[in-house]
């Protein structure tokens, strides 16, 4: 049997799943808690995206699936490096999920090997916790 590794990250954040959604599908504006990355494209199924730092692609895909405000799943094709660009691409899923007065996030990669699996592996808790920390810091009525 072949196991595909994965990388999954839960954190509960005190904001509503319709904050939460925007600020993750929120488009050509920068996200301080993704070294300021830019969204880019369109968040709508079958549709391509990319994460851009300084104008340079860092991520692309398509959009596999939009079901707001609880679920996006998108390809995930790292391009940051010469390394991981050769590598085959991966999925990344986000899952949010009402809970009490705020929200619980599931954020899911998968599919990915090589140097893309071990700096997503590193990098993913630190991506999630900043936007946590932005959304709780920041409070939206």
């Amino acid at each position: 049997m072949n196991e595909t590794p994965s990388t999954v990250y839960r954190t509960h954040i005190a904001a509503s799943p319709a904050r939460l959604w925007a600020e993750l599908t929120a488009v050509d504006v920068p996200r301080p808690w993704m070294w300021d990355s830019v969204l880019a494209g369109s968040v709508t199924e079958g549709s391509s995206y990319a994460f851009r730092i300084a104008g340079e692609d860092q991520i692309t895909g398509t959009v596999l699936a939009v079901e707001a405000p609880v679920r996006l799943a998108l390809t995930f094709n790292p391009q940051w490096d010469g390394t991981v660009a050769r590598e085959a691409p991966g999925v990344l899923e986000y899952s949010l999920e009402q809970a009490g007065d705020g929200c619980d996030l599931t954020v899911s990669i998968s599919g990915l090997h090589g140097a893309s699996a071990i700096s997503v592996d590193h990098d993913t808790p630190g991506i999630y916790a900043g936007l946590k920390t932005l959304l709780e810091s920041f409070p939206v009525a």
